[in-house]
């Protein structure tokens, strides 16, 4: 019975990817902070034909994440599919246990830990699937402002370089902190930072082995703005009311699962606008960049770089 990992899976696209796993019949191990919530995925996995069980763990905490590794690892010998789900959006400026700014640890720092402390039992033919976003596009990476205060940029709108002037014009007139966009770019430059590290793993896993990542579209109904103060979470919810604007989440979980498990999928490294492979933005293809992002991730969790 082939086996996934899938953080984040006690709702939204996590949770449907992991369903829809178990309608394959794979057995999923399900990651979340809610035991309810992930006893209610459990029982959709095995009422679809699979076979799952929940662990909890907190992604802000790095040592947490190693301890979560830990149980994997008693709990499994193989994983064919690794994803990289877990994942949150908030307006407010906070920072996880180690003090990285709250974006940067949960949405990448925690992958990249859990990647790196699971990766060796991933299987020959096996898959690392991250969700990113297409706000990658807005966003850019800060690596000063990393190494100094543990985060990818300022607040504001947006990350990228060229568009600075709109940050500090909507800080200045009061529309960012009005409409409650004020971590858009702290969310943007995390999901740059999935993109990128998608490309450097792909680069360095064995043959046969594949990592890609995913634009999941733009679900309301996932539940990663969950934690959205007003009015940008009447904002984000509303979506759902614009013809033509949102998507569901069985957009995303299915997308989540075909990368997953589908043995169509024969390309690595590549982004993903939900089922059909994208460009990601130019940011997120410069393999320079991606070395580098590697790099101090390792050195600020850690670890030796040279991994795998």
């Amino acid at each position: 019975m082939p086996t996934a990992l899938i953080t984040g899976a006690t709702s939204g696209i996590g949770r449907d990817a992991a369903r829809r796993l178990g309608e394959r019949g794979w057995r999923v191990l399900v990651h979340g902070r809610d035991a309810e919530a992930g006893a209610e995925t459990v029982a959709r996995v095995e009422d679809a034909g699979g076979e799952a069980s929940f662990h909890g763990a907190d992604f802000a905490d790095l040592d947490a994440i190693r301890a979560f590794a830990d149980t994997v690892r008693e709990e499994v010998d193989e994983l064919d599919a690794l994803c990289n789900n877990a994942g949150l959006a908030i307006n407010d400026y906070r920072e996880s246990e180690q003090g990285f700014e709250m974006h940067f640890a949960v949405n990448h720092l925690a992958g990249y830990l859990l990647t790196h402390e699971l990766v060796d039992l991933l299987a020959d033919d096996g898959r690392v699937v991250n969700t990113a976003s297409v706000a990658h596009r807005n966003g850019d990476i800060d690596f000063e402002e990393i190494r100094e205060h543990g985060r990818t940029g300022v607040p504001g709108i947006t990350g990228a370089t060229e568009l600075a002037s709109l940050r500090k014009l909507g800080q200045a007139t009061g529309v960012t902190e009005a409409t409650g966009l004020n971590g858009f770019a702290l969310y943007s430059n995390s999901k740059l930072c999935n993109v990128l590290f998608t490309t450097e793993l792909a680069r360095r896993l064995d043959e046969g082995q594949l990592c890609n990542c995913f634009h999941p579209g733009i679900i309301p109904g996932s539940g990663v703005g969950r934690d959205l103060a007003f009015p940008g979470s009447m904002l984000w919810e509303s979506l759902d009311l614009v013809p033509g604007v949102s998507d569901t989440v069985a957009d995303g979980g299915t997308a989540m699962a075909m990368l997953a498990a589908d043995p169509s999928i024969d390309v690595t490294g590549q982004y993903f606008n939900k089922q059909r492979q994208a460009r990601a933005s130019p940011r997120a293809r410069d393999e320079d960049r991606a070395t580098r992002l590697w790099a101090l991730s390792a050195d600020l969790v850690d670890v030796d770089p040279n991994w795998p």
